[in-house]
């Protein structure tokens, strides 16, 4: 893994560490840098574990407020590009929970970022 990646890239190149039909990697990062990374995966009791939740589990609890969360996705057999926004049952509640500041996430189409603390709760 390449530290030197910005979170975008990061993401992606993480995405490839998922053992799911869906990879999805997500990143934390702040004014001073990115501080911590997660892959979904079948978790350690076969429920499935999504990234964010593995992210928010590696973090600085002292950082987390007010960062940046990267999330990206892709199929793993053919590798396109899929809509990785987090999860309004589970993921967006942590997110807002943990006061993270802005959330940004692949489509098909593009990057699309939204501000956590006025997303639909």
């Amino acid at each position: 893994m390449n530290k030197n990646l910005d979170a975008r890239a990061l993401a992606e190149d993480l995405s490839l560490r998922s053992d799911c039909g869906v990879q999805v990697a997500a990143v934390l990062s702040d004014n001073y840098g990115i501080f911590a990374w997660g892959w979904n995966s079948t978790g350690p009791d076969g429920m499935g574990l999504h990234a964010e939740k593995h992210v928010l589990s590696r973090a600085n609890r002292k950082r987390i407020e007010g960062s940046k969360l990267t999330v990206f996705g892709r199929r793993k057999k053919s590798g396109g590009v899929v809509f990785a926004r987090p999860c309004e049952k589970f993921c967006l509640p942590l997110v807002i929970k943990y006061g993270i500041a802005v959330v940004e996430f692949s489509t098909k189409s593009g990057w699309k970022s939204f501000n956590s603390q006025t997303a639909k709760r």
